[in-house]
């Protein structure tokens, strides 16, 4: 009786802003590597982990991306397996290569100068607003979240306090910049911004995108 659950109206919902999300996420990561101003503090890590390891091997940053998240699950499963799902399977499969190809299409850009430069200082923006926005919308589903935001969750929980999260989001954050750096990622702007606001945007956008989805009658879990 349990599977019937995968085929109701409010899982499909689910599944589609789920997977939406993670898009959006991607595509703001993507952003962010051509803008070059610095990424976000776990791709700050994930990139460090490509330049010192996996780029050697022939593996795009997408495939760091899949393979070191995927590694990361053992630490949720040993703790709270309720963490893993849907939202984890999209984070993995989805992410990294989503925004492998956002940096592909940015590349097709020929403008140079000060237009370009603007242009990157908004792309940056734009990266930023975007991974906030895709992880409010698919922590919103509650069907599974990517491994290392499955690790903030479950040491707020066991805090016991959701007021914490912002500030346990930014000391892991700092962590990451830090392994980042050390492993040759060079952190910009970017890395600094989200590394002291991803949290509090986060919390931002999460209880937006909730108060909106149910005054639109499309979230009703």
């Amino acid at each position: 009786m349990n599977l019937l659950k995968y085929f109701s109206r409010e899982y499909l919902l689910k599944a589609i802003l789920c997977v939406t999300g993670v898009f959006i996420i991607g595509i703001g990561v993507g952003f962010m590597r051509y803008a070059n101003f610095g990424i976000d503090p776990y791709m700050c890590f994930m990139n460090g982990l490509h330049l010192a390891i996996f780029k050697n091997l022939g593996l795009t940053f997408g495939t760091t991306f899949a393979i070191s998240s995927f590694l990361m699950i053992v630490i949720v499963l040993i703790f709270d397996r309720s963490k893993i799902g849907l939202g984890t399977i999209a984070a993995i499969a989805l992410t990294g290569y989503v925004s492998d190809l956002g940096l592909f299409l940015c590349n097709f850009i020929t403008i140079e100068g000060i237009a370009l430069f603007i242009l990157r200082i908004c792309l940056m923006v734009f990266g930023i607003l975007f991974v906030a926005i895709g992880s409010g919308m698919y922590f919103n589903t509650h069907v599974g979240v990517s491994p290392y935001d499955g690790i903030g969750l479950i040491i707020t929980e066991k805090i016991g306090n959701q007021n914490v999260y912002r500030w346990i989001r930014i000391g892991t954050d700092l962590i990451c910049v830090s392994i980042g750096f050390i492993l040759g990622n060079i952190p910009g702007v970017g890395t600094v911004i989200m590394a002291f606001f991803t949290g509090p945007l986060f919390a931002f956008f999460r209880k937006y995108i909730l108060i909106w989805g149910k005054n639109l009658k499309i979230i009703t879990w």
